[in-house]
């Protein structure tokens, strides 16, 4: 109700429009504001490319987390911070020093992508697996030594493993680690003006904590942006849970292993004659010379057959399907 006149406002307004007191096109022109767009600047990953590239790496950390804490021994976790896009130029004068950089590739994904973790991380990881505690000492500013880097380059083959299995739901992918080096002049992967998406995982280890940054240039996956978004995401992961799952089944049922056996008429003997058996006793079985066999499938008769010969090897030649109602009859 504040926001009606009341009739003496009304007349005093009136008054003013007449007298000139108040100009009627100034009020009416509301000031624009002009913001200048620089189109070298433009944003290349899209909000939907952002967000789905979060949710396979927010499914990388939990396998990270469980492969940490299973080889180190130690209370580990890691999770998404956040995921932004930069200049490649950007990312690498943020590095500290030292810095271990692992140059991946992860075909069908075009170029190499880089993966940074940082000093802290790096010798806390490197403390536990030689059978100290998980704080790295204090001493992030020196560098790394051969043996270091060894330790982590066996650290780091065995997680970029995992990485298929996280983006398994968008495409099929093979990582492998292509190299270490300890400088970003020689780790530049792209161009230094070319758009990069910065992936930041937050990686405790015990007590101690850090981050690793995982680099993807837009050249990289720009084959693949039509499949990063939620959407299709979401369809893949349905799809993967619908009709695979009946086409594994049929595989694995028919492939599963079954003993066939092919048998005469039961010939009923009593306990004493079989314990009188002698070697080169002749038996007569209760079976005619023309009636077909047996063939049991299983613990279970489904065919009758005939007996031959094939090759050299007794062989039986199905003749008919044994069907329940035969059975219930017998």
């Amino acid at each position: 109700m504040a926001d009606v006149l009341s009739q003496s406002e009304i007349d005093a307004l009136l008054n003013a429009l007449s007298t000139g007191e108040v100009d009627l096109a100034a009020a009416e022109t509301p000031e624009v504001k002009v913001r200048s767009y620089d189109f070298r600047t433009a944003n290349r990953f899209s909000k939907e490319q952002m967000r789905t590239l979060n949710i396979i790496y927010d499914t990388f950390c939990r396998l990270f987390t469980t492969y940490l804490s299973g080889t180190l021994r130690a209370m580990c976790q890691v999770e998404v911070v956040g995921v932004e896009e930069l200049k490649y130029h950007e990312f690498v004068n943020a590095l500290p020093s030292p810095v271990v950089l692992a140059i991946v590739t992860m075909p069908p994904l075009l170029g190499p992508t880089l993966l940074e973790i940082s000093p802290d991380v790096a010798y806390s990881m490197i403390s536990r697996l030689l059978g100290g505690g998980s704080n790295s000492g204090g001493e992030t500013n020196r560098s790394f030594t051969e043996i270091e880097l060894v330790l982590l380059e066996r650290i780091m083959r065995q997680f970029i493993n995992l990485l298929p299995e996280a983006w398994e739901k968008v495409l099929s992918i093979d990582a492998t680690l292509d190299r270490l080096e300890t400088s970003p002049q020689f780790a530049q992967i792209v161009a230094l003006n070319e758009t990069v998406a910065v992936i930041t995982l937050n990686v405790r280890v015990g007590d101690n904590e850090g981050l690793l940054n995982i680099c993807l240039p837009h050249l990289t996956i720009e084959p693949i942006n039509k499949q990063l978004n939620t959407r299709a995401l979401f369809q893949t992961t349905i799809h993967h849970e619908r009709a695979p799952a009946t086409a594994d089944i049929q595989f694995r049922l028919r492939n599963t292993p079954l003993t066939v056996s092919a048998v005469f008429n039961d010939t009923p003997a009593s306990v004493g004659e079989i314990m009188s058996l002698q070697v080169g006793d002749v038996l007569q079985l209760d079976h005619r010379v023309g009636e077909p066999l047996t063939l049991k499938v299983g613990h279970l008769p489904k065919f009758r057959a005939a007996l031959g010969v094939r090759d050299n090897k007794y062989a039986v030649k199905i003749a008919d399907l044994i069907r329940e109602e035969d059975l219930d009859h017998e």
